[in-house]
């Protein structure tokens, strides 16, 4: 049985971050804190029900210190119903929304819940929406649906459901609601005069494409009294030409906050369009991406109380908007997916224990596959043991041996020695991390340190031996006589297989993480242009040839895709393309090296793999490869023969990513 917190009072005379946890008052409602965990989608609801992980999810961040929850958008008018949405228009559901709201009251805190609907929106990739509405028949620009135009008719039906539901949440204990009109939703599709062309009273002059969330405001101001809490989240800059831009957002903010209906106001970046990502900034934005534009538009707000969101990963970060008034609120998604106790930790003065957000944007990856949420750096998403979690000692005691340092092996030593086994983890490497150490060094990848910096900690606390710079063989663990052994031992990347074997056994050329590597021990700027053969298709590959471009006159990934980053969530794909074409990388799609190539005079032959055309590449002085991996196995077989226990987790066990290791070697550290 795993414990579910450890408790440590906290000291409120020493906070290091008063202002961050002073309260606050909303809509006549007390705050124990300035934490608002941001709206999430979890896809943890099941055949659109409240279930107990859903609830859990929730409780565990209002038992780690968020004062204000924003669940996910539930379905609240008709036609929303989905198998994780939650109904609430269409079905009773009372009971269920109310053990939910109980759930978080019961720890001083408010749920809450957004009000959104996608309208002609659709941010998955390929396909368009089959029933689609909007402001006008406009196409969207990401999925080029064109939308059904809703008639007034239509438009009051829409706001009406908004209020029924409203009431209905507030009846089952719901604090309020946040009205989602950004992110290129419905509501941001009738405020922006790109997509809405409307010549009745919803479109035209400001007033008119605001009218329907203003409609919808009073509805539900009037169903649901003023201690209901309601929030506005507007888009602040979304990209897109002729639509709404800072300016704009700012002439929208004074337009609201002039009706003094709504009790917070926040700005959110991006629409369903090439700009989807800003949405979400990833690890390659800076921090607190877009405090500027807030600032800017919280002057504008005459008052009303707003929040801000965007990378926002430690407390003093949260600190500083209070102490600077950029906001009154702190609004966290991803930080509190990766760290339920986060507001806990910052009341206690424990920010090395904090679990940080690697801003890699995995967990939407996962909700837009219709998965549940998962996370990085946080293999215990929506469990019932995950505030603070800390694992109880196991029954007996055990001698254990983690053979990598990679971020599976460093999970599973820390955990397994936390239960109190004896742990010797051995790493080849001079440095703990493994190979996305190496990715982590590269500029704007270092948030990937977040995953193994906070392993190390936990790793120390628990008494883990580690063992640097220690190639182990199966000999030295054999003689060991440990009870289990976990192969943590990673991948290498294969050999290309439309190059010749001979040119591998020369051994000139290196795989890229073993150039960037070397590039990086070795810093300064190099001639010619740098060729990469792209088989892998991940962001860690685009990371390594934008660092390539700092180094090299050129740089060029030929791919035998169609496409680069074709398995990367949208978000990231957006992310990878805006940054290869900022840094004037070519992409040579459908493409590999000729079977002939032999590298001489400096000109890289490619073929087309489709029609075999054959083209050349001058001037090239470095050719190196990023291509699917192989695991590293050699111990496992020595080690069975001799009749040790082996646990194979990670890259070892099947090349994927590192939240598939992180939950793999907490697994095996738990079931040891």
């Amino acid at each position: 049985m795993l414990q579910t917190a450890r408790h440590i009072d906290i000291d409120t005379d020493a906070l290091e971050y008063p202002r961050l946890l002073s309260p606050f008052e909303l809509a006549g409602k007390r705050l124990k804190n300035r934490i608002v965990h941001a709206a999430m989608s979890t896809r943890f609801a099941k055949n659109g029900e409240v279930t107990d992980q859903l609830i859990r999810y929730h409780a565990n961040r209002a038992a780690g210190g968020a004062a204000m929850l924003i669940a996910e958008p539930l379905a609240v008018r008709r036609g929303q119903a989905s198998d994780t949405r939650v109904r609430v228009w269409d079905q009773d559901n009372l009971d269920g929304l109310k053990r939910w709201a109980d759930a978080v009251n019961a720890h001083d805190s408010h749920l809450l819940t957004q009000i959104q609907d996608p309208g002609r929106g659709l941010h998955k990739p390929g396909g368009r929406r089959r029933q689609a509405y909007g402001p006008s028949a406009l196409p969207d620009d990401w999925s080029w649906t064109v939308p059904h135009a809703l008639s007034v008719d239509e438009i009051h039906t829409m706001v009406d459901d908004y209020a029924v539901s409203a009431h209905k949440l507030k009846a089952a204990g719901f604090s309020g609601v946040e009205i989602s009109a950004g992110h290129g939703h419905i509501f941001h599709q009738f405020l922006s005069p790109h997509s809405n062309n409307r010549e009745d009273a919803y479109g035209g002059a400001l007033e008119n494409r605001a009218r329907l969330v203003q409609e919808t405001i009073e509805a539900m101001r009037a169903e649901c009294g003023a201690d209901f809490i309601i929030g506005l989240r507007l888009p602040g800059d979304d990209y897109v030409a002729g639509s709404i831009d800072p300016d704009e957002a700012e002439r929208l903010t004074r337009y609201f906050a002039a009706k003094r209906q709504v009790d917070f106001l926040n700005w959110v970046q991006g629409s369903h369009h090439r700009s989807l990502e800003m949405h979400l900034p990833d690890m390659h934005f800076s921090r607190g991406t877009f405090f500027d534009l807030i600032k800017r538009l919280h002057d504008a707000s005459d008052g009303i109380p707003t929040g801000a969101v965007g990378r926002i990963l430690e407390p003093i970060q949260g600190e500083s908007l209070l102490r600077d008034g950029i906001s009154e609120l702190v609004m966290l998604g991803r930080t509190l997916v990766t760290d339920p106790a986060w507001g806990l930790k910052a009341a206690q003065n424990r920010d090395n224990d904090i679990r940080k957000c690697v801003s890699c944007n995995n967990c939407w990856g996962v909700i837009n596959q219709e998965l549940p949420l998962q996370c990085d750096n946080n293999p215990r998403v929506g469990f019932k043991e995950e505030v603070d979690w800390w694992p109880q000692p196991a029954p007996t005691k055990k001698k254990v041996a983690v053979v990598g340092g990679g971020v599976a092996g460093l999970e599973a030593a820390w955990v397994a020695a936390a239960r109190g086994h004896d742990v010797t983890l051995y790493s080849a490497g001079s440095e703990l991390g493994g190979k996305i150490r190496i990715n982590a060094l590269i500029p704007t990848c270092d948030p990937l340190s977040s995953i193994y910096d906070y392993q190390q900690v936990a790793g120390k606390k628990a008494g883990v031996n580690y063992q640097l710079g220690w190639r182990v063989g199966a000999d030295e663990l054999i003689a060991a006589k440990p009870d289990a052994v976990v192969l943590a031992t990673g991948s290498t990347m294969a050999w290309p297989t439309s190059l010749p074997q001979s040119l591998k056994d020369e051994g000139f050329i290196l795989d890229l993480r073993a150039i960037v590597a070397e590039l990086l021990d070795h810093p300064g700027k190099q001639p010619g242009t740098a060729v990469i053969f792209d088989e892998d298709g991940l962001d860690g590959t685009y990371s390594a040839a934008e660092f390539l471009a700092t180094v090299f006159d050129k740089v060029v990934l030929v791919t035998s895709r169609e496409m680069v980053a074709r398995d990367e969530p949208v978000v990231r794909q957006q992310s990878v393309y805006r940054r290869l074409y900022d840094a004037h990388i070519d992409i040579l799609p459908l493409c590999e090296p000729s079977p002939d190539e032999r590298f001489e005079d400096g000109i890289f032959v490619y073929r087309n793999v489709i029609n075999g055309d054959s083209g050349e590449i001058a001037d090239v002085s470095l050719f190196t490869y990023s291509t699917q991996r192989v695991p590293d196995l050699d111990l496992q077989a020595p080690l069975q023969a001799a009749g040790i226990a082996v646990h194979v987790i990670g890259d070892a066990y099947m090349p994927r990513n590192q939240m598939v290791a992180t939950q793999e070697g907490h697994t095996v550290g738990n079931s040891l």
